[in-house]
C-alpha cells in the first residue's frame, strides 16, 4: 500500500510563517495598513441657485395649550386669531447652491416636523449638520387660537408675533424680532438686531427684553403695574407718557416704579444699542 504525501502540512507550517512575519512577527507587534487619505468634500462656491418646496400641514387643538417652533434662517410670522380651533402651518422650504441639480438634491436633506404631543404642538425644523455652504432657509406662516403659549426660536431672520393672548418667548441669534398686540408676559432675547413690541403685562407678569447688539423699541399701556429698569453700554435710554415713581437715572441706566410695581420690566443692550419705551 502507499502512503499518503506529507507535504501539507509542511506547506502549511510555511503558509503561516509568512503570515505572521508580515504582520511583525509573534502576533504582539503593530499591523499597520496605509489607506489613501480621504479627501474631503469641497464646500460650494455659491448659492446662485434655489429650490423650493411647499409645506403644509394642520393640526387640531383639543387640549394644547403651547406652540412651540424652532426654525433656521427664514421668515417666521405667528398670528393668534379668536375662536380658531386649528393651528395652520404653511412653510415655505428653501435651498441655496451653486446649480439648480445640487439644491434639487439636498431639498430632501430639510425636513419640516410636526409633533401633535399631549398638551404641545411642536414644529422642528432639520437640515444637515454641516452645510457644505449651502443656505437652508425656511419661511413659515403659522396661524393658531390666540390663547396658546407661543415659543419660536430661529437663527436668524425676522421673527413676528401678533395677538397672542398669552406669554410669548422669541429666542433668535440675528434679524429683527416684533410683537405687536400680546397680551402676557414676553421673554425676548436676541443677538443682533432690533426687538419691537407692543405688550400688555397682565399683574405680576414679566417682560425681559435683551439684545446684545441692537435697539430696543416697547410700547405699553400707561397703567401698567411694575417695576422697571433698563440698561444700555454703549447707547441711550429715552421714556415718553410714563410716569415713573422713584426714578434712578443715568446716562446708561434708569428705573423706577410704574404704578404700584407689581410685575417686572427688564430691558438690556449689552454692547450697542438703544432703548426706548413709550405709554399707550
Amino acid at each position: 500500500m502507499n502512503s499518503k504525501p506529507r507535504s501539507y502540512p509542511i506547506f502549511l507550517y510555511l503558509l503561516t510563517s509568512i503570515i505572521l512575519t508580515s504582520c511583525g512577527g509573534g502576533g504582539g507587534g503593530d499591523f499597520n495598513v496605509n489607506f489613501p487619505p480621504i479627501s474631503p468634500i469641497p464646500p460650494v462656491t455659491n448659492t446662485d441657485f434655489e429650490a423650493v418646496e411647499v409645506f403644509s400641514a394642520e393640526v387640531p387643538v383639543v387640549n394644547h395649550t403651547q406652540f412651540n417652533l424652532t426654525g433656521i434662517e427664514g421668515v417666521i410670522t405667528v398670528t393668534g386669531i379668536s375662536g380658531a380651533t386649528s393651528v395652520m402651518i404653511a412653510a415655505i422650504k428653501r435651498v441655496q447652491s451653486e446649480s439648480l441639480q445640487d439644491a434639487e438634491a439636498h431639498l430632501q436633506e430639510l425636513e419640516v416636523i410636526v409633533q401633535d404631543l399631549a398638551t404641545e404642538i411642536r414644529v422642528e425644523t432639520i437640515q444637515p449638520i454641516d452645510d457644505g455652504g449651502l443656505n437652508y432657509i425656511v419661511d413659515y406662516t403659522i396661524t393658531l387660537p390666540n390663547f396658546l403659549e407661543t415659543h419660536v426660536e430661529n437663527t436668524g431672520g425676522i421673527v413676528t408675533l401678533d395677538s397672542i393672548n398669552n406669554d410669548v418667548t422669541v429666542i433668535n441669534v440675528g434679524g429683527n424680532i416684533t410683537l405687536r398686540n400680546i397680551l402676557g408676559r414676553a421673554l425676548i432675547d436676541l443677538v443682533a438686531g432690533t426687538i419691537e413690541g407692543k405688550v400688555t403685562l397682565p399683574l405680576n407678569g414679566t417682560i425681559d427684553m435683551k439684545t446684545v447688539t441692537g435697539d430696543i423699541h416697547l410700547a405699553i399701556p400707561v397703567n401698567t403695574s411694575s417695576e422697571f429698569s433698563a440698561t444700555v453700554n454703549l447707547g441711550s435710554i429715552s421714556d415718553t407718557n410714563l410716569v415713573l415713581q422713584n426714578e434712578v437715572r443715568t446716562s446708561t441706566f434708569l428705573s423706577g416704579t410704574l404704578g404700584s410695581g407689581q410685575g417686572t420690566i427688564t430691558l438690556e443692550t449689552e454692547v450697542l444699542g438703544n432703548i426706548s419705551v413709550s405709554g399707550f
